[in-house]
């Protein structure tokens, strides 16, 4: 992009998370690819954020999950399709925050 407006994107994605009580769920819909790739990585980086070696017999860096992407991306079903063509370029993703221990 030009003006990089898409940078703060996944900022806020990690802020929003932040901000959720255990057992919160974060709901994002995206209308372009490029918005949907930020969304679906950063999310999986919350859910699995060790950066140890892949091929390390334990992790050592301590970084914990701090929850889980629920389901995959969601689509609009035909019935929606139907009734709001715009519809057809939404994608859900859903993350929901971990109980603190």
């Amino acid at each position: 992009m030009v003006n990089d407006e898409l940078a703060p994107l996944e900022k806020a994605l990690n802020d929003w998370v932040e901000l959720l009580v255990p057992g919160g769920r974060l709901c994002v819909i995206t209308f372009h690819s490029i918005e949907d790739r930020i969304v679906k990585l950063a999310f999986r980086k919350m859910q699995n954020p060790c950066t140890c070696p892949p091929k390390a017999p334990i992790c050592i860096c301590g970084k914990k999950p701090l929850g889980k992407a629920v389901g995959g991306a969601i689509k609009a079903g035909q019935e929606e399709l139907n009734d709001n063509s715009r519809a057809h370029s939404a994608t859900l993703r859903i993350f929901e925050k971990g109980t603190e221990e």
